[in-house]
């Protein structure tokens, strides 16, 4: 009988001493690998049976036999821990279908980064009842072993929408339209993203306060994360409380020589070592990245915040696979009272809320689900003939970082690690949450690219990633790049190794907006990035394909022949190659999103015409219906957005209280 899950963690020694001595006993008794050994163990298709042997021919008494056995039993048991039910909140769903719904004083809509904690955070105080409600369901194992993340895409657990076409970018990607992957499961997009935890530049807040947003400054920012992390540090026995778990990601020893190449390279161009991120991020290049991660596994606010506490809190009730199809109102449309909502798709049911409404459905959904409600534009509306509640500027001050890929070539070989697939990376992730599977490589430059600037507020973010063995598609199979761009990059590469670069924009100017593409809630938005669309926007990527180029002049990009591979695109290869031109070309065909939107639900000052929410991330014109996720930035911060979203959250619970005290005593 196999070990169980809950007996996982007491066996994993002796699992491990069991793998080790079996892999002793192959290599002695037989001369094979664990390749091997995992390959001969796959079912053969019945046309392959006469010419592949169905079994080991090497004579045994049965030890090495129980060994193997041992083997595939300790990686289903760990597999078994990483997939278990009781990490994440238990369905509510069945329950609110037999007996209805109580009133909740909060109603949540979205259980992803924001959600999550917004709803452990309110829970902590046992008077206060909310209900979350979660379009997707649990994650699936592929959530848990990051590295596997981009897989995610076009499956049911993202939301897989496309912008409507842009001459100005991802004219190389396969639709010719930018992809806006989101994630729809617990967790949403922090259950499928790399994980990074960047707080941002200090100055990106001194704009939100410029914008009228003088509640949310550094200082505040740097207290709530000091206070998330102290929290997380905590011994909590009796009555757990959400955590936020940061840790730096595993590198192996293969990772060592691109990331000494990439700090060396950037030194030679007289760029700083940054030690911490902590301080926010500034000129320089380091690979000391935080991120929710904890040996190999994935740690979303979703498991850590909300999974946590779940269990603890009847104050709490999670509804999954629950489809926010509107938000509610009081008979004179000035008051929010609670949300319709379609469960496992065809339960259609109604969720009152005493105090509020709390909209996390992040920087597309959010905006949708105000628009469906009668939230947004009113010339909108009327196209759609959907009844207006509020004349707001909903959908608008669409913004993303977005990123354009360089590539480079080696003419020399560097050391590339093993192949996540590889048989032994598998047995090292699953027995011990090692190896390439929990292992990345990822060195981080925040450059100033203005030339009269001397400032440490950086406006390009560069990303050195992994090595891709040549002809090797898979890496690029995430950007949903045109086969015969792929297909070009690989000839042009031949047999050499190849590094990848990405450059995205920290201040990016362009601005689009979301819309309804049809009155249905299940219809996908309209989603008008807008990428490039300024002049400002395309000249500072020209100025990060110049650096870029700076950097293969140094010394330690030219000890390993590095050089800009010509990627093949039919349309810019009829300029001049290495003009502004044809480089103002590749970007649009290769600049595409970062998956980083944010601004739609835009927060500032009352007097602000521009602005969705208040600063207390209020919907204005209306009570008891706020905004909590990216949404609501008047401007993107500058890093991943992971962790700001966080702590918006993170405020947005403290004021929420500090707002209903009275009546929640």
């Amino acid at each position: 009988m196999l070990p169980s899950c809950l007996a996982f963690t007491k066996l994993r020694f002796f699992i491990w001493a069991s793998v080790a001595l079996l892999l002793l006993v192959i290599a002695v008794i037989s001369g094979t690998t664990i390749a091997s050994v995992i390959s001969a163990s796959k079912p053969v298709p019945e046309e392959n049976n006469a010419a592949t042997p169905t079994s080991c021919t090497a004579s045994a008494v049965g030890s090495a036999e129980a060994l193997v056995s041992n083997l595939f039993a300790a990686i289903n048991a760990a597999k078994c821990e990483l997939t278990r039910a009781s990490q994440w909140p238990a369905d509510f769903g069945d329950e609110a279908l037999r007996v209805g719904l109580e009133k909740y004083d909060y109603v949540v809509v979205g259980a992803g980064t924001a959600g999550s904690v917004l709803a452990s955070r309110l829970t902590e105080n046992a008077r206060i009842k909310v209900l979350l409600l979660e379009a997707g369901g649990d994650p699936p194992i592929e959530s848990e072993i990051f590295t596997l993340s981009s897989t995610l895409h076009h499956s049911p657990y993202t939301w897989t929408d496309y912008a409507e076409p842009n001459p100005n970018c991802c004219q190389g990607m396969q639709l010719g339209r930018c992809y806006w992957p989101r994630g729809r499961m617990l967790g949403g997009s922090g259950s499928m993203s790399g994980s990074i935890f960047l707080l941002g530049n200090k100055e990106d807040f001194d704009r939100w306060r410029e914008l009228g947003c003088d509640e949310w400054s550094w200082e505040e920012m740097q207290y709530l994360y000091k206070k998330a992390l102290k929290t997380s540090h905590q011994e909590i026995v009796d009555k757990p409380v959400g955590a936020l778990v940061l840790n730096y990601f595993e590198r192996l020893a293969e990772h060592n020589e691109l990331a000494q190449l990439m700090l060396n390279a950037s030194s030679e161009l007289g760029l700083r070592y940054i030690p911490d991120l902590a301080d926010g991020t500034s000129v320089g290049y380091t690979d000391s990245i935080p991120a929710n991660i904890a040996k190999g596994r994935r740690m979303s606010v979703a498991k850590t915040y909300l999974g946590q506490v779940s269990a603890t809190r009847p104050n709490l009730h999670v509804i999954k696979n629950a489809l926010v199809t509107k938000i509610l109102f009081s008979a004179d449309k000035r008051r929010a009272v609670g949300v319709e909502f379609n469960i496992r798709n065809h339960h259609g049911l109604k969720a009152a809320a005493i105090n509020e409404v709390l909209v996390a459905a992040g920087a597309i959904n959010s905006p949708k689900i105000l628009l469906q409600s009668g939230i947004g534009p009113i010339e909108h509306f009327k196209a759609l003939s959907i009844e207006e509640v509020a004349d707001l500027p909903v959908g608008n001050n669409l913004h993303d970082h977005g990123m354009l890929p360089l590539i480079l070539r080696f003419e020399r070989d560097i050391n590339a690690p093993p192949s996540m697939g590889a048989p032994e990376s598998v047995v090292s992730y699953f027995l011990q949450q090692t190896g390439p599977l929990a292992a990345s490589i990822s060195i981080m430059g925040f450059i100033n690219t203005n030339a009269s600037s001397s400032s440490q507020y950086p406006d390009l973010h560069l990303v050195s990633h992994t090595i891709v063995p040549a002809g090797n598609a898979d890496s690029f199979k995430f950007l949903q790049l045109r086969d015969e761009i792929v297909a070009g990059i690989a000839r042009r590469a031949g047999n050499n190794s190849l590094l990848q670069i990405y450059g995205s924009l920290l201040r990016p100017r362009a601005r689009g907006k979301v819309r309804l593409r049809t009155a249905d809630p299940q219809a996908p938005p309209l989603i008008y990035n807008n990428y490039a669309g300024e002049g400002a926007d395309q000249l500072t990527l020209l100025r990060y394909v110049r650096f870029v180029q700076r950097l293969c002049a140094t010394a330690a990009f030219k000890d390993y022949g590095l050089q800009l591979l010509h990627v093949p695109i039919q349309e810019c290869d009829q300029l001049t190659y290495d003009t502004d031109a044809y480089w103002l070309c590749y970007i649009k065909y290769l600049y595409i999103g970062a998956w980083h939107p944010v601004g739609t639900c835009r927060m500032g000052a009352d007097a602000d015409p521009h602005a969705v929410v208040d600063q207390r991330l209020r919907v204005r014109g209306v009570s008891g219906l706020r905004v909590v996720d990216a949404s609501i930035m008047p401007a993107i911060t500058s890093g991943n957005t992971n962790g700001p979203t966080t702590l918006i959250a993170e405020k947005a619970a403290i004021m929420i209280e500090d707002d209903w005290k009275e009546e929640l005593t």
